[in-house]
């Protein structure tokens, strides 16, 4: 299992403009998206890192992609946004048995869910908007490869299901991904590895490990 220390940022809260975290998390080491766990689903041309910390009453989390082909065709929140250009976040509080799915696409369109492997339930849009973002996009057209980065500012009242005021001193269990169901060449990466025949995210016995520092 994977185990990652997640810094605690006193001075910032879910009130601090998302840039300035964004701006903040490019000081943090960057982890990076690299286990492709079914090798006929890669794409050597992309490259996913994120960052994670914590606020006051808030989880900050940014990512940063390179790829060739990149879309971001559904805008509503819970649209199915793991068939455009895609980033995700599972997170399990008490254990990696029920756990909240964060996805979202380049343009911050956001899919929250919470359950098990087996059944979870959409949070209501409302609350899922109530996540803060700042995002960028450029293409390079030299190489033809998009670069674009997503910083999430996440209000803990978010995890509805349970009550949380700090994280600090706490551990938690997750994983982070980077796919695209609807792109050219179709991948699935992780950050922590995954043993399974056929892609499949939903796996909490691979979740990685977090520890959140005071």
């Amino acid at each position: 299992m994977t185990t990652l220390q997640v810094e605690y940022l006193a001075h910032v809260s879910s009130n601090t403009d998302p840039f300035e975290v964004s701006v903040l998390l490019d000081k943090i080491n960057r982890q990076h998206i690299g286990e492709y766990p079914w090798t006929e689903f890669k794409d050597e041309n992309v490259q996913a890192d994120f960052v994670i910390a914590q606020g006051t009453d808030c989880l900050l989390l940014k990512y940063y992609v390179r790829e060739p082909h990149s879309k971001a065709t559904y805008l509503q929140t819970n649209d199915p946004v793991y068939k455009d250009s895609c980033v995700e976040f599972f997170l399990g509080i008490d254990s990696p048995w029920e756990y909240y799915n964060f996805e979202f696409n380049h343009a911050g369109t956001g899919l929250l869910c919470f359950g098990t492997a087996k059944e979870r339930q959409f949070l209501s849009p409302a609350l899922v908007e109530q996540i803060k973002y700042a995002r960028s996009f450029k293409k390079d057209q030299s190489t033809d490869l998009v670069t674009w980065e997503l910083c999430l500012v996440i209000p803990f009242c978010i995890f509805t299901f349970h009550k949380i005021t700090q994280l600090s001193g706490s551990t938690c269990y997750a994983n982070f991904y980077k796919c695209g169901d609807d792109l050219p060449i179709v991948h699935y990466a992780a950050w922590n590895h995954i043993s399974s025949d056929t892609p499949n995210f939903h796996l909490p016995e691979f979740f990685g490990r977090l520890d959140f520092l005071h």
